[in-house]
């Protein structure tokens, strides 16, 4: 049913994630840039070439998101917390538009925003700026220009040309 390329594919986009539960920066930044990335080059690399690459992508990159919106929700920061989740509902809800129309401009239209806040929020503690996510006029910068660089790459990704 699966061939190599498929299974090594899957065991990587299915266990990467895991990591996040442990270390949330690193766990998602390995998984998003390195699995995730890569994942269609081992298929090419195995010769599997008859994939419909999105019906096995976009249900792995919601896994992914949905193990960093639980690691999310434990979060102290009420703020922080409720804004991280409720970027992750926009992008759930941007899916399941895309599953009911087929139409992939929907991910344009809901970016995963979630992603680049959430590993921005991690890294900013980890550089010991938790202000630029704590002041509500520095974060709304900060969620601007996560829109603003975030948009480009679905358009180029997802809009219909």
């Amino acid at each position: 049913m699966f061939d190599a390329g498929t299974i090594i594919v899957l065991a990587m986009r299915l266990l990467g994630p895991l990591m996040i539960f442990q270390w949330p920066l690193l766990g998602s930044i390995v998984s998003e840039y390195i699995f995730d990335a890569i994942d269609i080059l081992i298929w090419a690399e195995m010769g599997t070439t008859d994939i419909d690459y999105t019906s096995y992508d976009k249900p792995l990159d919601v896994y992914q998101i949905t193990i960093q919106a639980i690691v999310a929700s434990r979060w102290e920061n009420k703020t922080i917390r409720n804004i991280a989740l409720f970027f992750y509902g926009y992008r759930l809800l941007g899916y399941a538009l895309y599953l009911f129309t087929e139409l992939r401009v929907m991910f344009f239209f809901f970016p995963n925003i979630f992603f680049y806040f959430f590993i921005g929020y991690l890294a900013a503690k980890k550089l010991g700026l938790p202000e630029l996510f704590e002041d509500k006029r520095q974060l709304a910068i900060v969620i601007l220009v996560i829109i603003l660089l975030k948009l480009p790459q679905e358009y180029i990704l997802h809009w219909p040309h």
